[in-house]
């Protein structure tokens, strides 16, 4: 049998997270809206289905690819954002006797296709109606369905019996819709209390929480929980300091560095970086977008050091050499008061905060924290930085570790000293591209050439 699987919405419900997510790739309980669909099917035996996107068709490819991961082959249709669903059926030009089955990508269900498609085997001709805890969950069957298809059109309506040949079915479980931030929330909460249902990785680590589970990715540092009254799950290649403090539900998604913090039921998206002692209580934290559970309102925080986004790279190694390592200790030595000096002046500057935190990956694809003196003089302020390149974390010379993927990163280089935020980025690829071939000697002899030009004229 072959599905059709619909993963158009636009998602403007669950703003501001749809500035950073199209629905069918948001992360719940640190699994995208859309595996659950293809793990249901995969699940049931389905082995073929069409996706249809619009909006973020790209991401979408890319997460999903040819299916292989869920033992599925699958192919894409585009369509308008929640375009009526009868009418993309019909430009389908589907065989009219053929069974099929419809279902929304972009909401979550507990696993339940397979019970569908059998009771629906069971009942031809006739339409099964479907639901699940009062709602809609988006499954439809074809040929029997082709006059209800509105049924899955978005937003999903509660389920009606429309005349004598349709069947009801009651499926056990509980659907989410998340079409509101409150029951994007209720759905992270529902699934981490029943993560062999759902399927979530990870291993199980003891907790002070004895009745729910709390699950941990690979590749993770965090601290003992053993004393920690807490439960969720915390995704692959995340650093918790040792003085993170849990309490409740926590979600903490993929390569997240949280610093001296406290958390309490709260979810943080993948890619987010939160600052020190911090106390984040019944919030959502994605990147640099802080969201208020129980007021439901947001906020944008353009302050680093508080929460940003983490930049995470996925490259191949670069080794740092002794020389260069002992060129760097030999440097902190030499400008050590300098460095304090500049400590000095950015504490009588900005006293709220002298120092900058960034969160990004080294050459070693690990997480680290950048620290900068907060002072206009780029030199100066990443001099600490230094102590990276003795620790073999990051080139002395090299590019920004805020850029190019494939790049080999370093303290100092064209973009670290020479340009500035409003750049173009266009114009900060084309620096990084000239710059990549070169040597660390390279490095220093063009980064001298282009200052002793700029200052000659």
């Amino acid at each position: 049998m072959q599905a059709i699987i619909f993963a158009n919405r636009s998602a403007t419900e669950l703003a501001p997270l749809n500035r950073q997510y199209c629905a069918a790739l948001l992360p719940v309980a640190n699994k995208a809206i859309i595996d659950y669909t293809l793990e249901d099917l995969a699940q049931a035996g389905i082995t073929r289905a069409k996706l249809v996107i619009a909006n973020n068709a790209a991401e979408i490819e890319s997460h999903v690819a040819n299916g292989a991961r869920w033992n599925l082959t699958i192919e894409y249709f585009l369509s308008k954002p929640e375009e009526d669903i009868e009418s993309v059926l019909k430009r389908m030009k589907l065989d009219p006797n053929q069974s099929l089955l419809v279902v929304r990508g972009d909401i979550v269900r507990t696993p339940c296709i397979r019970r569908f498609v059998e009771f629906a085997k069971q009942v031809k001709q006739a339409f099964v109606l479907a639901s699940m805890s009062d709602l809609n969950p988006g499954l439809l069957m074809l040929p029997e369905g082709r006059l209800h298809g509105h049924n899955l059109n978005w937003p999903l309506a509660a389920p009606q019996k429309d005349n004598d040949k349709t069947i009801n079915q009651v499926l056990h479980g509980m659907a989410f819709h998340l079409d509101s931030i409150d029951n994007f929330v209720a759905a992270n909460h529902y699934i981490i209390k029943h993560v062999d249902t759902f399927g979530l990785k990870g291993r199980r680590v003891d907790s002070a929480q004895k009745n729910n589970q709390l699950r941990i990715e690979h590749q993770t540092q965090h601290p003992s929980f053993a004393n920690q009254k807490t439960y969720g799950n915390i995704g692959a290649n995340t650093y918790l300091n040792n003085q993170v403090k849990c309490h409740g539900a926590i979600v903490i998604g993929q390569h997240c560095y949280i610093d001296n913090s406290e958390l309490s039921n709260s979810i943080v998206l993948p890619n987010t970086y939160i600052g020190n002692n911090l106390n984040v209580s019944n919030q959502i934290v994605s990147q640099d977008y802080i969201i208020d559970i129980a007021k439901n309102t947001w906020v944008k925080v353009n302050d680093p050091s508080l929460v940003s986004t983490c930049h995470l790279k996925v490259k191949k190694l670069t080794k740092v050499s002794f020389i260069t390592r002992l060129v760097a200790a030999l440097l902190i030595l030499l400008t050590l008061p300098i460095m304090l000096i500049s400590l000095l002046v950015a504490c009588i500057q900005r006293p709220k905060h002298p120092i900058k935190r960034i969160c990004v990956s080294n050459n070693q694809q690990q997480l680290i924290s950048l620290i900068e003196i907060a002072i206009n003089a780029p030199v100066l302020a990443k001099l600490p930085q230094l102590w990276l390149v003795v620790k073999g974390e990051l080139l002395l010379f090299g590019a920004s570790s805020l850029g190019h993927q494939h790049a080999r990163y370093g303290v100092f280089g064209p973009v670290q000293i020479l340009l500035n935020d409003t750049t173009p980025q266009e114009e900060i690829e084309l620096v990084e591209m000239e710059f990549q071939p070169l040597s660390q000697l390279g490095y220093l002899r063009r980064l001298w050439q282009i200052t002793h030009s700029i200052n000659a004229r």
